[in-house]
Protein backbone atom coordinates (compact mmCIF):
# COMPACT_ATOMS: atom_id res chain seq x y z
CA UNK A 1 0.00 0.00 0.00
CA UNK A 2 1.11 3.09 -0.49
CA UNK A 3 0.38 6.94 -0.70
CA UNK A 4 -0.44 9.14 -4.39
CA UNK A 5 -0.88 13.09 -3.49
CA UNK A 6 -2.43 14.97 -5.92
CA UNK A 7 -3.51 18.54 -5.55
CA UNK A 8 -7.34 17.50 -5.17
CA UNK A 9 -5.64 15.57 -1.82
CA UNK A 10 -4.38 12.39 -0.59
CA UNK A 11 -5.46 9.41 -2.37
CA UNK A 12 -4.59 5.55 -0.95
CA UNK A 13 -3.65 3.41 -3.44
CA UNK A 14 -3.57 -0.53 -3.00
CA UNK A 15 -1.08 -2.85 -4.77
CA UNK A 16 0.80 -1.49 -7.80
CA UNK A 17 -0.77 -0.48 -10.28
CA UNK A 18 2.85 1.32 -12.31
CA UNK A 19 4.05 -2.84 -12.60
CA UNK A 20 0.92 -3.25 -14.26
CA UNK A 21 2.70 -2.70 -17.56
CA UNK A 22 5.41 -4.50 -17.17
CA UNK A 23 3.11 -7.38 -17.01
CA UNK A 24 1.58 -6.62 -19.73
CA UNK A 25 4.51 -6.69 -21.74
CA UNK A 26 5.43 -9.70 -20.74
CA UNK A 27 2.42 -11.75 -21.69
CA UNK A 28 1.04 -9.48 -24.34
CA UNK A 29 -0.99 -12.63 -26.06
CA UNK A 30 -2.81 -13.54 -23.05
CA UNK A 31 -4.19 -9.78 -22.38
CA UNK A 32 -5.20 -10.26 -25.94
CA UNK A 33 -7.04 -13.21 -25.54
CA UNK A 34 -7.80 -13.98 -22.54
CA UNK A 35 -11.41 -11.52 -22.35
CA UNK A 36 -12.43 -14.44 -24.67
CA UNK A 37 -12.48 -17.03 -22.37
CA UNK A 38 -15.06 -14.65 -19.91
CA UNK A 39 -16.80 -14.06 -22.68
CA UNK A 40 -17.37 -17.68 -23.83
CA UNK A 41 -18.78 -18.51 -20.16
CA UNK A 42 -21.22 -15.51 -19.87
CA UNK A 43 -22.74 -16.76 -23.37
CA UNK A 44 -23.61 -19.96 -21.62
CA UNK A 45 -24.46 -18.74 -18.16
CA UNK A 46 -26.08 -15.55 -18.85
CA UNK A 47 -28.77 -17.95 -20.13
CA UNK A 48 -32.63 -18.60 -19.27
CA UNK A 49 -32.85 -22.33 -18.64
CA UNK A 50 -36.28 -24.79 -17.78
CA UNK A 51 -36.06 -26.16 -14.70
CA UNK A 52 -32.41 -26.46 -14.52
CA UNK A 53 -31.34 -29.73 -11.90
CA UNK A 54 -29.92 -28.92 -8.92
CA UNK A 55 -26.44 -30.27 -9.73
CA UNK A 56 -27.02 -27.84 -13.06
CA UNK A 57 -27.37 -24.93 -10.96
CA UNK A 58 -24.70 -25.41 -8.87
CA UNK A 59 -22.46 -26.18 -11.86
CA UNK A 60 -23.42 -22.54 -13.52
CA UNK A 61 -22.92 -20.77 -10.43
CA UNK A 62 -19.69 -22.52 -9.82
CA UNK A 63 -18.44 -21.47 -12.79
CA UNK A 64 -19.28 -17.91 -12.57
CA UNK A 65 -17.67 -18.02 -9.48
CA UNK A 66 -14.31 -19.16 -11.41
CA UNK A 67 -14.72 -16.51 -13.68
CA UNK A 68 -14.46 -14.16 -10.53
CA UNK A 69 -11.41 -16.02 -9.86
CA UNK A 70 -9.67 -15.73 -13.07
CA UNK A 71 -10.27 -12.32 -12.70
CA UNK A 72 -8.73 -12.32 -8.86
CA UNK A 73 -5.85 -14.18 -10.52
CA UNK A 74 -5.39 -11.40 -13.42
CA UNK A 75 -5.56 -8.56 -10.78
CA UNK A 76 -3.12 -9.81 -8.23
CA UNK A 77 -0.78 -10.81 -10.83
CA UNK A 78 -0.86 -7.35 -12.75
CA UNK A 79 -0.20 -5.93 -9.39
CA UNK A 80 3.30 -8.19 -8.78
CA UNK A 81 1.60 -10.68 -6.64
CA UNK A 82 2.08 -13.89 -8.47
CA UNK A 83 2.70 -15.78 -5.31
CA UNK A 84 -1.08 -14.61 -4.12
CA UNK A 85 -2.26 -15.76 -7.65
CA UNK A 86 -1.08 -18.60 -7.19
CA UNK A 87 -3.15 -19.27 -3.80
CA UNK A 88 -6.48 -18.46 -5.79
CA UNK A 89 -5.46 -21.01 -8.57
CA UNK A 90 -5.72 -23.78 -6.43
CA UNK A 91 -9.02 -22.54 -5.81
CA UNK A 92 -10.13 -22.19 -9.92
CA UNK A 93 -8.87 -25.78 -9.65
CA UNK A 94 -10.89 -27.22 -7.38
CA UNK A 95 -13.83 -25.71 -8.70
CA UNK A 96 -13.13 -26.86 -12.62
CA UNK A 97 -12.44 -30.39 -11.10
CA UNK A 98 -15.75 -30.34 -9.03
CA UNK A 99 -18.13 -28.30 -11.94
CA UNK A 100 -16.38 -31.22 -14.26
CA UNK A 101 -17.07 -34.42 -11.70
CA UNK A 102 -20.67 -33.40 -11.47
CA UNK A 103 -21.24 -33.27 -14.90
CA UNK A 104 -20.04 -36.50 -14.85
CA UNK A 105 -21.31 -37.91 -11.38
CA UNK A 106 -24.82 -35.95 -10.71
CA UNK A 107 -25.93 -38.49 -8.39
CA UNK A 108 -22.54 -37.41 -5.93
CA UNK A 109 -24.17 -33.79 -6.02
CA UNK A 110 -26.36 -34.78 -3.13
CA UNK A 111 -23.37 -35.18 -0.78
CA UNK A 112 -22.02 -31.75 -1.61
CA UNK A 113 -25.49 -30.08 -1.36
CA UNK A 114 -25.71 -31.87 2.62
CA UNK A 115 -22.60 -31.06 3.35
CA UNK A 116 -23.81 -27.74 4.19
CA UNK A 117 -25.18 -28.79 7.56
CA UNK A 118 -21.63 -30.23 8.71
CA UNK A 119 -20.24 -26.79 8.43
CA UNK A 120 -23.35 -25.08 9.94
CA UNK A 121 -23.21 -27.29 13.05
CA UNK A 122 -19.48 -26.73 13.02
CA UNK A 123 -19.88 -23.50 12.76
CA UNK A 124 -22.80 -23.17 15.26
CA UNK A 125 -20.93 -25.39 18.41
CA UNK A 126 -17.86 -22.82 17.35
CA UNK A 127 -20.11 -19.23 18.27
CA UNK A 128 -21.23 -21.66 21.24
CA UNK A 129 -18.30 -22.29 22.79
CA UNK A 130 -16.46 -18.58 22.07
CA UNK A 131 -19.31 -16.37 21.35
CA UNK A 132 -21.95 -17.46 23.48
CA UNK A 133 -24.05 -13.96 23.19
CA UNK A 134 -23.90 -14.68 19.87
CA UNK A 135 -25.47 -18.43 20.07
CA UNK A 136 -27.75 -17.25 22.17
CA UNK A 137 -29.26 -14.68 19.69
CA UNK A 138 -29.65 -17.87 17.07
CA UNK A 139 -32.50 -18.68 18.80
CA UNK A 140 -33.52 -22.29 19.79
CA UNK A 141 -35.79 -23.53 16.93
CA UNK A 142 -32.50 -22.59 14.54
CA UNK A 143 -30.09 -24.45 16.81
CA UNK A 144 -32.51 -27.58 17.18
CA UNK A 145 -32.98 -27.41 13.14
CA UNK A 146 -29.65 -27.54 12.97
CA UNK A 147 -29.44 -30.41 15.22
CA UNK A 148 -31.84 -32.38 13.33
CA UNK A 149 -30.44 -31.95 9.77
CA UNK A 150 -27.07 -33.09 11.18
CA UNK A 151 -28.05 -35.94 12.87
CA UNK A 152 -29.80 -37.30 9.81
CA UNK A 153 -26.77 -36.36 7.57
CA UNK A 154 -24.13 -37.53 9.50
CA UNK A 155 -24.52 -41.10 8.51
CA UNK A 156 -23.82 -40.17 4.95
CA UNK A 157 -20.40 -38.85 5.91
CA UNK A 158 -18.92 -41.59 7.94
CA UNK A 159 -15.82 -42.37 7.23
CA UNK A 160 -14.79 -46.20 7.66
CA UNK A 161 -12.00 -48.69 8.16
CA UNK A 162 -11.87 -51.59 5.99
CA UNK A 163 -13.59 -53.94 8.62
CA UNK A 164 -17.01 -51.51 8.23
CA UNK A 165 -16.27 -49.97 11.64
CA UNK A 166 -16.71 -45.72 11.66
CA UNK A 167 -13.17 -43.53 12.11
CA UNK A 168 -15.96 -40.41 12.66
CA UNK A 169 -16.76 -37.87 10.08
CA UNK A 170 -15.26 -37.41 6.52
CA UNK A 171 -12.55 -34.32 6.00
CA UNK A 172 -14.79 -33.42 3.48
CA UNK A 173 -18.24 -33.73 1.28
CA UNK A 174 -16.99 -36.21 -1.20
CA UNK A 175 -16.07 -39.80 -0.53
CA UNK A 176 -13.02 -39.07 -2.93
CA UNK A 177 -10.01 -36.84 -2.06
CA UNK A 178 -9.70 -34.15 -5.13
CA UNK A 179 -6.85 -36.17 -6.60
CA UNK A 180 -9.32 -38.79 -7.16
CA UNK A 181 -11.48 -36.68 -8.32
CA UNK A 182 -8.52 -35.30 -10.87
CA UNK A 183 -8.61 -38.78 -11.61
CA UNK A 184 -12.20 -39.11 -12.86
CA UNK A 185 -12.55 -36.07 -14.33
CA UNK A 186 -9.55 -36.09 -16.78
CA UNK A 187 -7.27 -33.40 -14.64
CA UNK A 188 -4.29 -35.47 -13.46
CA UNK A 189 -1.90 -33.54 -15.46
CA UNK A 190 -3.17 -30.15 -14.34
CA UNK A 191 -3.80 -31.40 -10.78
CA UNK A 192 -0.27 -32.75 -10.63
CA UNK A 193 1.47 -29.12 -12.53
CA UNK A 194 -0.80 -27.06 -10.05
CA UNK A 195 -1.73 -28.51 -6.70
CA UNK A 196 1.92 -29.19 -5.55
CA UNK A 197 3.00 -25.50 -5.82
CA UNK A 198 0.21 -23.73 -5.27
CA UNK A 199 -0.61 -25.93 -2.17
CA UNK A 200 3.04 -24.88 -0.81
CA UNK A 201 2.09 -21.51 -1.21
CA UNK A 202 -1.42 -21.75 0.80
CA UNK A 203 0.43 -23.15 3.72
CA UNK A 204 3.72 -21.33 3.53
CA UNK A 205 5.68 -24.94 3.95
CA UNK A 206 8.92 -24.31 3.46
CA UNK A 207 8.94 -25.70 -0.22
CA UNK A 208 6.75 -22.82 -0.74
CA UNK A 209 8.28 -20.25 1.32
CA UNK A 210 11.91 -20.36 -0.46
CA UNK A 211 9.99 -19.96 -3.50
CA UNK A 212 9.70 -16.23 -2.31
CA UNK A 213 13.04 -15.56 -2.41
CA UNK A 214 15.81 -14.41 -5.02
CA UNK A 215 18.92 -15.94 -4.40
CA UNK A 216 20.84 -13.84 -6.58
CA UNK A 217 19.88 -10.70 -4.81
CA UNK A 218 19.51 -12.13 -1.37
CA UNK A 219 19.45 -15.65 -0.47
CA UNK A 220 18.52 -15.25 3.24
CA UNK A 221 15.06 -12.65 2.50
CA UNK A 222 11.97 -13.00 0.81
CA UNK A 223 11.46 -11.43 -2.11
CA UNK A 224 9.38 -8.36 -1.97
CA UNK A 225 7.01 -7.20 -4.60
CA UNK A 226 6.33 -6.16 -7.08
CA UNK A 227 7.66 -9.37 -8.92
CA UNK A 228 7.33 -11.28 -12.03
CA UNK A 229 7.70 -14.17 -10.19
CA UNK A 230 4.67 -16.91 -10.74
CA UNK A 231 3.26 -14.52 -13.02
CA UNK A 232 3.39 -17.15 -16.08
CA UNK A 233 2.13 -19.58 -13.76
CA UNK A 234 -0.59 -18.29 -12.23
CA UNK A 235 -2.02 -16.85 -15.93
CA UNK A 236 -1.38 -19.65 -17.66
CA UNK A 237 -2.79 -22.14 -14.75
CA UNK A 238 -5.78 -19.68 -14.35
CA UNK A 239 -6.30 -19.54 -18.35
CA UNK A 240 -6.40 -23.33 -19.10
CA UNK A 241 -8.90 -24.24 -15.93
CA UNK A 242 -11.11 -21.57 -17.31
CA UNK A 243 -11.63 -23.10 -20.69
CA UNK A 244 -11.88 -26.59 -19.47
CA UNK A 245 -14.93 -24.77 -17.39
CA UNK A 246 -16.21 -23.72 -20.21
CA UNK A 247 -16.59 -26.94 -22.01
CA UNK A 248 -17.99 -28.25 -18.74
CA UNK A 249 -20.60 -25.49 -18.52
CA UNK A 250 -21.34 -25.77 -22.46
CA UNK A 251 -21.77 -29.58 -22.18
CA UNK A 252 -23.72 -29.37 -19.37
CA UNK A 253 -26.67 -27.60 -21.01
CA UNK A 254 -25.80 -28.41 -24.10
CA UNK A 255 -25.19 -24.83 -25.49
CA UNK A 256 -21.92 -23.88 -27.84
CA UNK A 257 -20.01 -21.78 -25.83
CA UNK A 258 -19.28 -18.38 -28.12
CA UNK A 259 -16.25 -18.84 -28.83
CA UNK A 260 -16.48 -22.21 -28.98
CA UNK A 261 -14.04 -24.35 -26.94
CA UNK A 262 -11.81 -25.08 -30.05
CA UNK A 263 -11.25 -21.66 -30.38
CA UNK A 264 -10.16 -21.04 -26.89
CA UNK A 265 -7.95 -23.77 -26.98
CA UNK A 266 -6.17 -22.66 -29.65
CA UNK A 267 -6.23 -18.87 -28.58
CA UNK A 268 -4.57 -20.66 -25.46
CA UNK A 269 -1.63 -22.04 -27.34
CA UNK A 270 -1.21 -19.19 -29.58
CA UNK A 271 -1.21 -17.11 -25.79
CA UNK A 272 1.54 -20.30 -24.04
CA UNK A 273 3.64 -21.74 -26.43
CA UNK A 274 5.67 -18.78 -28.13
CA UNK A 275 8.14 -17.44 -25.90
CA UNK A 276 6.73 -14.95 -23.96
CA UNK A 277 8.47 -11.13 -24.12
CA UNK A 278 10.12 -11.92 -20.41
CA UNK A 279 13.09 -14.04 -21.12
CA UNK A 280 14.03 -13.88 -17.49
CA UNK A 281 14.28 -17.07 -15.34
CA UNK A 282 14.97 -17.27 -12.00
CA UNK A 283 15.89 -20.59 -9.52
CA UNK A 284 15.69 -20.49 -6.00
CA UNK A 285 18.43 -21.67 -3.72
CA UNK A 286 18.88 -21.81 -0.34
CA UNK A 287 20.85 -24.03 2.04
CA UNK A 288 18.70 -26.04 4.45
CA UNK A 289 20.21 -27.14 7.46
Amino acid sequence: MHDNVRPEGRRRVFGHPDFIPTVEAAFPRFFEVSPHVLTAMHSVADREYAAPEPYQRAILNLSMLAGVSLVEVTVLTVNGLGHGAMRILRSLLETAINVEYFRLHPDTFEDYQEWIHVERQREFEFVRKHAPEMHAELGEETIEQARKHMARVRPRFLARDRNGKSRGLRSGWSSLNLDQRAVETGFVESYQLINPLASSFIHETMYGMVRHFNASRDPHRVEVPPTLDWSKEALSGGHHCMIRVVRTLGQTFGVEPEPDVATLEHEFHYAWDAPSASSETRTTAVDIE
